[in-house]
């Protein structure tokens, strides 16, 4: 079955052996990566500071990697994105970053309009997704102004791509 070949691949990155609790969010992050059938599907994996989700993210990044899937990592604030670019070995990038981008100076200056995604089937991988804002305080400078709604507009808008939020 797919999601347990998913779910070995991500397994075998890991450098510890997991707990129960573990292995479950591994089996149920396969099954959300392999499954084509629902779109606009969202995984949550939340847990409190030393559970794992770090190092869990890291094994599912690498796992995907080998399996030739794309994978986008994020982060509301550059300081959270390093974090993760550290821990992954990967780039990672600010929301704001990957998903606007500037209008032209002669159209409005100071304000970003949300992106296309050039990338189907991909993972979008957010961490500190607690962080993430519903509404901006500065106006529509940015999209809509709602960070959390143009990020699954964004991630939505090609096929088949899937978002991960991960948080405490």
């Amino acid at each position: 079955m797919l999601n347990d070949f998913i779910a070995s691949v991500i397994e075998r990155e890991l450098t510890f052996a997991p707990t129960a609790s573990q292995k479950q969010a591994i089996a149920e992050l396969a099954r959300f990566i392999a499954d084509t059938d629902s779109n606009n599907g969202i995984f949550i994996l939340r847990g409190y500071a030393g559970t794992g989700k770090t190092s869990l993210m890291q094994a599912l990044v690498a796992g995907l990697e080998k399996l030739k899937h794309s994978v986008v990592l994020l982060a509301p604030t550059g300081r959270a994105a390093k974090v993760i670019s550290y821990y992954t070995q990967r780039p990672a990038f600010t929301i704001h970053k990957r998903i606007y981008r500037q209008r032209s100076l002669a159209q409005s200056f100071g304000r970003f309009d949300l992106d296309v995604n050039m990338l189907a089937n991909a993972v979008f991988i957010v961490d500190e997704a607690s962080m993430i804002a519903d509404n901006s305080p500065d106006g529509k400078v940015f999209g809509s102004g709602s960070l959390l709604d143009d990020l699954m507009s964004f991630v939505y808008n090609r096929r088949n791509c899937k978002l991960v939020l991960v948080g405490d």
